[in-house]
């Protein structure tokens, strides 16, 4: 009697061997096709015995995908901007009654603290220094510093030099601070820095001038010191616009609105617009009352919403409210 040949066993053994990978390849998500283009081949050799050495070669699965940013946002004020109007600063400013201008323009101006808005020049003895106005309006900040202590602020400035000034501020209620930088250069008597240096602050109509070319709306609420006697005064505040757009804006849609939220918008009086400027007047008493709980020393946002090419605009000045006696 022959013993039985072992051999014989061994097709059947790698058809149970590949019907156990098919149930397996299933299981682990492998398609027909990639099954058939790997093919049993792999198990038949397993099952004769294979060269079995390359079992170390896998990849182990790492694979290249995104680990993602953590969820971190984009950081406040990322996306701002700062211009000094204009960046030529002339020595013989310390003789001037006019201003210069800080504008910070980006998404995030509606954050910026505007009581916190600070100058540094380059002489480290110099205090920061803190605007004579400020407003935000639309997509911007613009704030104003008298030339003579804005100069001063520079460290022994000459004609050819140039100097970094830095705009400090704070954004979130306080929470974030902030500063943005520009460069100037320093002119002597009689270069050209975009302004004569020794200008009275006044245009022809009586109107503080900068100096520069507005290329935005601006506003200036006028006087921008509130009494508190306005409450029994028939008299009158006035808004004055200026700026490119001016055609734009519709006269009878003008309306102020003051710090106290249960206060309606207070419609103007009457508005005009002449030459360079729109003008429009509220009643002293009826302005005054639009602020929440106005105190002597306190300083309060003045809104003045109108309509411009079929759009809702928007520009801020600030106020300071004084006693009765001043």
């Amino acid at each position: 009697m022959h013993a039985p040949n072992r051999l014989s066993h061994i097709p059947l053994l790698a058809l149970l061997l590949a019907a156990a990978a098919v149930g397996l390849a299933g299981q682990a998500g492998m398609t027909d096709e990639a099954l058939g283009a790997q093919g049993t081949a792999p198990i038949l050799d397993a099952a004769k015995g294979g060269n079995g050495g390359n079992g170390g070669n896998g990849n182990g699965g790492k694979g290249n995908g995104d680990k993602g940013n953590g969820g971190k946002g984009k950081k406040p004020g990322a996306g701002l901007s700062l211009a000094i109007q204009p960046d030529t600063w002339n020595i013989n400013w310390e003789h001037s009654n006019g201003t210069v201008s800080a504008l910070i323009r980006g998404g995030d101006v509606g954050k910026i603290d505007l009581d916190s808005i600070v100058l540094v020049g380059t002489d480290p003895a110099a205090e920061p220094l803190e605007p004579t106005r400020v407003q935000r309006s639309g997509g911007q900040v613009r704030a104003r510093f008298a030339k003579d202590d804005a100069l001063a602020t520079l460290d022994t400035p000459a004609p050819g030099e140039v100097h970094e000034v830095t705009i400090e501020f704070t954004l979130d209620d306080g929470a974030v601070d902030k500063s943005l930088t520009d460069k100037v250069r320093i002119v002597g008597p009689g270069e050209d820095d975009d302004d004569d240096g020794d200008d009275d602050g006044e245009d022809d109509d009586g109107e503080d001038d900068d100096g520069e070319d507005d290329e935005e709306l601006d506003l200036d609420i006028q006087p921008d010191s509130w009494n508190v006697n306005w409450v029994r005064s028939n008299g009158t505040v006035s808004a004055l616009i200026r700026g490119d757009g001016l055609a734009d804006v519709v006269l009878g849609s003008i309306l102020l609105v003051g710090t106290d939220p249960d206060a309606d918008p207070l419609p103007a009086l009457r508005a005009s617009r002449q030459g360079n400027h729109i003008r429009a007047f509220f009643a002293k008493d009826d302005a005054f009352k639009t602020l929440d709980t106005p105190k002597p020393g306190e300083v309060h946002e003045i809104i003045i919403r109108f309509t411009a090419a079929g759009a809702t605009e928007e520009l801020t000045d600030r106020i300071r409210v004084v006693g009765p006696n001043r």
